[in-house]
C-alpha cells in the first residue's frame, strides 16, 4: 500500500515509510461516520486501516447518490485509502478470518449498537484476554455508568442532548441543529486521539487496552466555550443567531449582489480592531468618535454599529469585502457554500481540496487529509470498493495461520 505526502506549495514526495503511522494495522468494523472518521485519519497518516464489511457493505455505501453501480460519495469521503474485506461476523468461519487478522492487528476499531459486539462473541473482555496486544477502540452514544448507556444515538441526537441545538439559532424563534456532522466527526477526530494515546502506553508497556468514547461527551467537549456565560449568569446560554454579543458589530454582514450566501463574518476580537475595521469601510471619520470609542458603547448600540458596517459590506461582493477588511488586520471571513469550497484559492494551493480519484464518481475536487506534518500534507487514497481486498487477505491469512 503506498501512501505519498504532497509537500505544501511544491514538489509531491514520500513513500510509505515516511508516514508517521506506517506500520500500524488497524481492524475497522466502524460503519456511517463516527468511526470511519477515525480510521480516516489514521488512514490519511499511513495506517493500513482493513475495512471489515457485512455482506451487504457498509449502511453508508447506499447514502447520498448510492446506486446499484456506484457507492454513496458519503462513504468515498470518509474511506478515503483504506482496505476491504466482507465477513459475515455471524459465521464462526468467518469469525476466524478476523482473529486471524486480529493477531497481527494493533487495533480493532468498532461503533456498533450497545450489545453488539458481545452478541457476535466478541466482547471487549473477550479480545483483550485472547489479543493483549490489541488497542481496542469504540464509540457509542452514551458513556457507561449513566442511566441512557444503553440507548442509540446518532449526531444531531448528540447535538440535542449535549446542548449544542439550544444554542444555535435565533433567540426569538426555535433553537436549530448545527449544519455540519460536528458530534460524529468530532467523536471520530478524539478517538483517533485516545487510540494514538494507548498505541504510545503500549510501547511503554507492552499492553493493549480499551478506548472508548460517546457522542454525547465528545459533543459536550466542544461546549467548553459556549458554556462560559451560564457560570457566569447562572442562566442558560442564550441563543444570539450569527451575532457574537460581547463584541458589537461582530457578525454577518450583506454583501453585494445579495444571494442567498452573500455574507461576510466579521469579528473584533480585540480593543484595535474597531478602528481598523473603520478604516477598511473608509470610516475614518468615526475614529475617536465617542459614541463608538468603547466597546460598552458599541455593545449599547448594537443595530446602530452593525448598520454602518452593513452599509459598506452590502456595497461590495463577499470577496472584496473579505480582503480590504482582512488586509487592515480584522478577523473577516467570507460566506462560502459548499460550491464555491470546490474552486476556493485558498484550499485548493494549500493541498486541503483537489482531486482525487472515488470509484462511480470520477475524479471529483475532495477534502484531504487537514494536517500538515513537517511541511508535508498527506495524500489520500481512493475508496476502496466492497471486498477489494477480500480474496489476497483471506489468502494471506489463511497461509499465515497454517505456518
Amino acid at each position: 500500500m503506498s501512501f505519498q505526502s504532497q509537500r505544501v506549495g511544491a514538489e509531491i514526495a514520500s513513500d510509505s515509510e515516511e508516514a508517521p503511522l506506517s506500520g500500524v494495522k488497524v481492524v475497522d468494523l466502524t460503519q456511517f461516520e463516527s468511526g470511519p472518521a477515525a480510521t480516516q485519519l489514521m488512514a490519511w497518516l499511513g495506517a493500513d486501516v482493513i475495512k471489515v464489511e457485512p455482506p451487504r457493505g457498509d449502511p453508508s455505501r447506499s447514502l447520498a447518490g448510492g446506486t446499484d453501480n456506484r457507492d454513496s460519495i458519503l462513504f468515498g469521503l470518509l474511506n478515503q485509502g483504506k482496505r476491504s474485506i466482507v465477513l459475515n461476523l455471524k459465521q464462526e468461519e468467518e469469525r476466524r478470518v478476523l482473529f486471524q487478522l486480529l493477531e497481527s492487528a494493533d487495533v480493532l476499531c468498532e461503533n456498533f449498537a450497545p450489545g453488539t459486539l458481545g452478541r457476535l462473541g466478541l466482547a471487549p473482555e473477550f479480545l483483550r484476554e485472547r489479543f493483549p496486544h490489541l488497542v481496542v477502540a469504540s464509540i457509542r452514544g452514551y458513556a457507561p455508568g449513566g442511566p441512557w448507556a444503553d440507548w442509540k444515538s446518532f449526531d444531531f441526537v448528540a447535538q440535542a442532548v449535549a446542548g449544542a441545538i439550544s444554542v444555535t439559532g435565533e433567540p426569538d424563534r426555535p433553537p436549530v441543529r448545527i449544519g455540519p456532522t460536528v458530534a460524529d466527526s468530532g467523536a471520530g477526530a478524539q478517538l483517533a486521539v485516545g487510540i494514538l494515546a494507548a498505541l504510545m502506553r503500549r510501547h511503554r508497556t507492552g499492553e493493549g487496552g480499551t478506548v472508548s468514547i460517546s457522542l454525547q461527551d465528545a459533543m459536550l467537549n466542544l461546549m467548553r466555550n459556549a458554556m462560559g456565560p451560564m457560570y457566569v449568569s447562572g442562566e442558560p446560554s442564550e441563543r444570539f443567531g450569527d451575532a457574537y454579543a460581547p463584541s458589537a458589530p461582530s457578525g454577518l454582514h450583506p454583501c453585494s449582489p445579495g444571494g442567498p450566501n452573500d455574507y461576510v463574518y466579521v469579528l473584533l476580537g480585540h480593543r484595535r480592531h474597531w478602528d481598523a475595521l473603520l478604516r477598511a469601510i473608509e470610516r475614518e471619520d468615526l475614529i475617536g468618535d465617542p459614541r463608538y470609542v468603547r466597546q460598552s458603547l458599541r455593545n449599547a448600540k448594537v443595530d446602530e454599529v452593525r448598520a454602518i458596517v452593513s452599509d459598506w459590506t452590502s456595497r461590495h461582493d463577499k470577496h472584496t469585502a473579505m480582503e480590504r477588511i482582512s488586509a487592515e488586520g480584522v478577523p473577516c471571513g467570507a460566506t462560502l457554500d459548499t460550491r464555491e469550497l470546490l474552486s476556493n484559492p485558498q484550499l485548493l494551493e494549500s493541498g486541503m481540496m483537489g482531486a482525487q480519484s472515488i470509484p462511480g464518481w470520477g475524479e471529483p475536487v475532495v477534502p484531504g487529509c487537514p494536517l500538515i506534518i513537517d511541511g508535508c500534507r498527506m495524500a489520500a487514497g481512493s475508496p476502496p470498493s466492497l471486498d477489494a481486498d477480500g480474496p489476497r487477505l483471506r489468502r494471506v491469512e489463511t497461509q499465515g495461520a497454517g505456518k
